[in-house]
């Protein structure tokens, strides 16, 4: 159990959304992704241990013990269809396309494998099932990266000849 001064995980950041309210019930990975992106009651990592252990963490108000607070589990019930929508601030998103990529095998390897050589961390992948283009985003804290996924992205399409980047 992890006592804290809220009521439990909540299905917003309160203080974009006045109106957020408590999650009755998370699976582990729903708790992870929701801390990863902003939910600060509890850390993706200090879920490791219960994880592994089947352990349920119950995330509870020290100031208000009746409330009902959340249960983080390995299959929860929960009366929310949507639990949680979260949003990360100052993103880039940059769009790899063109037709030198359609049924291209290894084109998303030879890209990610050229950002990962770089140290970039990639936060969100999307392709299309024409495989026409990959789009990526990237937090915007680090402009350096940025300077260089585009260098890196611009070398991957010239490597095909017939594909290009844009931000």
């Amino acid at each position: 159990m992890i006592w804290t001064d809220v009521d439990g995980v909540l299905s917003a950041d309160p203080r974009r959304v006045p109106d957020a309210t408590v999650i009755d019930a998370l699976s582990y990975n729903e708790a992870m992704e929701l801390a990863y992106f902003g939910a600060k009651v509890i850390h993706p990592q200090t879920m490791a241990p219960a994880v592994s252990g089947a352990i349920p963490i119950w995330i509870r108000n020290t100031f208000a013990p009746e409330k009902a607070g959340t249960l983080i589990c390995a299959e929860p019930v929960s009366s929310h269809p949507v639990k949680g929508i979260t949003s990360i601030d100052e993103v880039s998103l940059i769009n790899v396309e063109g037709t030198g990529m359609i049924g291209v095998p290894g084109t998303a390897q030879r890209l990610f494998g050229a950002l990962r050589e770089h140290g970039i961390s990639v936060a969100l992948i999307s392709q299309g099932s024409s495989e026409h283009s990959i789009c990526f985003a990237l937090a915007q804290g680090r402009p350096t990266a940025r300077r260089r996924s585009c260098a890196t992205c611009s070398t991957v399409s010239c490597a095909r000849g017939r594909s290009s980047a844009s931000t």
